[in-house]
């Protein structure tokens, strides 16, 4: 019987040493690789703003999420299976997560994004600093 809880609390502590590993992979790497795939993602800097293409054939509108923060956006979403048995199976499916840095402030609050065939399409503004007048004293 002791051997029994040795075990458990022996398999107990190789949980919470996992765990820590996958956290210390997520803070050094992000999310990100930890998804099922990663769809193709173009960014574009069109001078007033950067528009994002994201490959996303067979994700619904409903099944993706757009976060942003700062001047991180961060794209996630599903593309869930089929539910028929498989001949062949090349397609990845399942939980994906992009993130992405701009290199200049934008507009928070102000991006766009349309699906469309299957390419998710996101239009966020640059922010631009404003002169501010000097009065004189």
């Amino acid at each position: 019987m002791e051997l029994e809880r040795s075990d458990r609390w022996a398999a107990i502590e190789k949980l919470i040493e996992l765990k820590r590993r996958i956290e210390a992979l997520e803070s050094r790497f992000g999310a990100d690789a930890l998804a099922d795939w990663a769809p193709p993602v173009d960014v574009l800097d069109e001078g007033e703003a950067y528009r994002i293409l994201v490959d996303v054939p067979g994700v619904k509108p409903e099944d993706l999420e757009l976060q942003e923060e700062g001047r991180t956006i961060t794209i996630a979403g599903v593309r869930h299976e089929p539910g028929a048995r498989y001949v062949t199976r090349t397609r990845p499916h399942g939980y994906f997560r992009r993130a992405f840095t701009l290199p200049e402030p934008i507009v928070e609050g102000a991006a766009e994004a349309s699906l469309k065939q299957g390419v998710l399409e996101i239009r966020i503004p640059k922010a631009r600093g404003r002169a501010v007048p000097i009065e004189p004293s």
